[in-house]
């Protein structure tokens, strides 16, 4: 038997001079299921130099994680 799920894929990156300093991945289940979240830095020394930024990027992107998850769930809800 066929069992199959759907989902969400978002992506990331946190610029800093057009380079990827910091890539993020969330994959959200529109079944009400779970969420898989994650980020790694992929430029150490500019991540280091600019954190401030790094990580507004990286509170956007959870925003949009959080609003996608509020969403699907208000849909299932329905």
């Amino acid at each position: 038997m066929l069992k199959t799920t759907k989902s969400i894929s978002l992506t990331g990156n946190s610029m800093i001079n057009d380079k990827p300093v910091v890539y993020m991945q969330a994959s959200i289940s529109t079944g009400g299921g779970t969420t898989s979240h994650s980020s790694s830095i992929q430029d150490k020394a500019l991540y280091e130099s600019n954190k401030t930024e790094c990580r507004q990027d990286m509170a956007a992107f959870d925003a949009m994680v959080y609003e996608i998850e509020d969403t699907m769930q208000t849909e299932v809800s329905q």
